[in-house]
């Protein structure tokens, strides 16, 4: 019922990524093992339970860092986030073309698969619009895997930085502390729920977290194997959404959707050096804020290098919002322009 057997899968593909030094293990390596064992027939499901919890923990996570320095960061970058919600769009425009165009999806599909936003929600959505589900996951997983591969990479080798294991602090963990949050922040996500709440499961915990850090109640840290299980459920999670022979049949598409990442991330990562030639701004922030990738990968890039965490939350979340409240209007406004 809770697929043991699946999760001490998952955990092995973790513990293989932490090994070879891969970047977010926790979260690349069940996704990648569960990919690599579909691809032989092996099915590995996740039971929907383990992608909630999931999501509870890590809006969980990043809501401790809700405190008043994200609002003198939303100050500051304001003008930059609203110009990353901006690219986000242009960026999911054009890759929902090219999709369509060259690799023939429909496009409900299309749209889907290329909105920069939750891939668990655009997942969701995309199945009450009779998509192609298992592309849509796939689309997001492989956006997911070059953003965490291939930026790491780049600010290496042209920022100059230095990627190393994330330490975090755990003078004020508390196991009970974690256990009774955590107990909370599932009622609040099923209280958002409820209340048709979209993407209840990561912003109920956040909303809860967030109040409870930005007002000074909370100051606790939560522990790393909390943070990591976490990340094993979310990308376990992505990676069942294949069917067993998805890799092997879908050859083409896969190839030219890892192409359309790759240009959308290239494009990104243009914009920020022409950005960085006009505006004083840090372009580590810069690049991890407008990159199109997601809340926990991002926020974990910068907590690795030790950047303001709620800076590059406050970018990445207000695209999530953004995204996850409006396209389907914009879905719909599409269909009426273009169809």
């Amino acid at each position: 019922m809770f697929n043991a057997k699946g999760l001490a899968i998952a955990f092995v593909g973790a513990w293989l990524a932490v090994w070879v030094n891969l970047p977010l293990p926790w979260l690349l390596g069940p996704l990648l093992i569960t990919l690599l064992i579909g691809s032989f027939g092996i099915s590995n499901p996740c039971h929907p339970r383990w992608r909630k919890t999931g999501q509870v923990i890590i809006g969980m996570v990043l809501g401790l860092y809700f405190t008043p320095a994200l609002v003198n960061a939303l100050s500051m970058y304001w003008l930059f986030i609203v110009f990353g919600i901006l690219w986000s769009m242009v960026l999911s425009l054009a890759l929902a073309t090219l999709q369509y165009k060259f690799n023939h999806l429909d496009w409900s599909t299309a749209w889907f698969a290329s909105a920069i936003g939750s891939a668990s929600e655009m997942i969701n959505i995309a199945e009450k619009h009779q998509a192609q589900v298992d592309k849509v996951a796939a689309t997001h997983s492989l956006r997911i895997v070059i953003l965490v591969v291939l930026v790491p990479i780049f600010m290496g080798l042209y920022l100059d930085v230095t990627w190393s294991v994330p330490t975090l602090a755990v003078t004020n963990t508390s196991i009970v502390a974690t256990v009774l949050l955590f107990l909370l922040a599932i009622i609040t996500a099923k209280v958002f729920d409820v209340f048709n709440v979209l993407n209840a499961w990561i912003l109920g915990p956040l909303f809860l977290i967030g109040m409870l850090s930005y007002f000074g109640v909370i100051q606790h840290s939560f522990p790393n194997w909390f943070i990591a299980f976490g990340q094993l459920c979310i990308g376990w999670s992505l990676g069942s959404k294949f069917p067993f022979s998805f890799l092997k049949d879908n050859q083409r598409f896969l190839v030219l959707t890892l192409m359309f990442n790759f240009l959308a991330l290239v494009l990104s990562i243009l914009l920020v050096l022409a950005l960085i030639q006009f505006v004083s701004v840090d372009e580590k922030v810069l690049l991890l804020g407008l990159s199109p990738g997601g809340i926990a990968e991002m926020s974990l890039m910068a907590k690795v290098l030790g950047l303001s965490v709620p800076i590059i939350v406050a970018f990445q979340l207000s695209r999530l919002i953004f995204v996850i409240l409006t396209t389907r209007y914009f879905y719909r406004l599409s269909q009426r322009l273009f169809f």
